[in-house]
């Protein structure tokens, strides 16, 4: 299941001011897609309720894009690879290096229970064929600031394999290291640029 060319070459000297020019440019092209702009017909829909559901509708794609360059960032940083939609993993992000696969969701609220039963599940799957590999379930965000912040990780058992689950803080210094703090400005400075 692991293959070789969905691995980012380890041994090109990584540098910081490179990943941040090319995360830019990707921010830029992701943030500049054209959004949706068609509601849904309710026959009850009046002025004022289309107006709040284009308010929701534009929060949604943005809520989207976010995660998105959340996984371009993650997953093009030093050692990892952005797997991106339609990888026969189902997954988001590997490092072939370090022995790790990733499912990523933005917030603890964004799956719901089936759907977290069902990302579990290709995240054992992928333990099952790959045993090697810690298996990571990771949140980019918890709750509240504070939690986020501080962050968590714990191990669990799905469908009789280990897998881990690491939320805010204690992932984001997992995969970034000592370059979280000056990667999340980063982001933030390059998103409102950008919006």
């Amino acid at each position: 299941m692991t293959n070789q060319n969905d691995s980012v070459d380890t041994d090109i000297e990584f540098s910081l001011s490179k990943y941040f020019e090319s995360l830019e440019n990707k921010i830029q092209s992701i943030l500049s897609r054209p959004e949706k702009n068609v509601l849904t017909y309710d026959i009850l829909d009046t002025e004022k309720s289309n107006t709040n559901k284009l308010l929701a509708l534009k929060e949604k794609q943005r809520q989207m894009k976010v995660g998105e360059i959340w996984q371009e960032a993650l997953g093009s940083y030093n050692g990892w690879c952005n797997l991106k939609q339609g990888h026969e993993s189902g997954l988001d992000i590997i490092s072939h290096s370090k022995k790790v696969a990733i499912e990523l969701k933005n917030r603890t609220n964004t799956d719901n229970a089936s759907s977290k039963k069902a990302n579990l599940s290709k995240l054992a799957k992928f333990k099952k064929n790959n045993p090697e590999y810690l298996c990571i379930y990771a949140n980019i965000n918890d709750k509240s600031e504070k939690t986020t912040l501080k962050g968590s990780s714990k191990k669990i058992i799905h469908d009789g394999f280990e897998l881990e689950h690491k939320i805010g803080g204690e992932f984001h210094k997992f995969i970034l290291g000592n370059d979280t703090e000056v990667i999340i400005q980063f982001l933030k400075n390059t998103i409102d640029k950008y919006t």
